[in-house]
């Protein structure tokens, strides 16, 4: 007998906002990022199940998802690599890592909607 492959887990969207940093601000020691370009994934355990069904497997993702504007995205976004979800009710925002980055490097993460439903999925990456 065989069946889909079942993911159990946490689901949130990955933001990353690439851009060109070839000077620092003049009002601090920071860099100023131009040419900015955006890119979405799903993370954490949607990103597992994304990366299965990429594999060519039947995937079943059991999460709990938001309907504010990020969890529509990041369901879409779950769906476009073909996993089906089994979706609860995600009471809160939808989390999301949003990683500022140039030349490949990581400049700063900013956490959004992390612990508002009582878990933390972005505290501990």
């Amino acid at each position: 007998m065989s069946g889909p492959l079942v993911v159990v887990g946490d689901a949130l969207l990955d933001r990353d906002i690439e851009g060109r940093a070839d000077r620092l601000s003049p009002e601090g020691l920071a860099p100023v990022l131009e040419d900015l370009e955006e890119r979405t994934r799903p993370g954490g355990a949607a990103l597992a199940a994304a990366l299965a069904a990429s594999a060519g497997h039947e995937v079943v993702l059991v999460t709990a998802l938001s309907d504010d504007s990020p969890g529509v995205e990041l369901r879409r976004l779950i769906e476009t690599f073909g996993v089906r979800t089994a979706a609860l009710q995600l009471r809160g925002a939808t989390p999301q890592k949003i990683r500022v980055r140039s030349a490949g490097r990581s400049l700063v993460r900013m956490d959004k909607g992390c612990g508002e439903a009582g878990i933390g999925p972005c505290t501990k990456e």
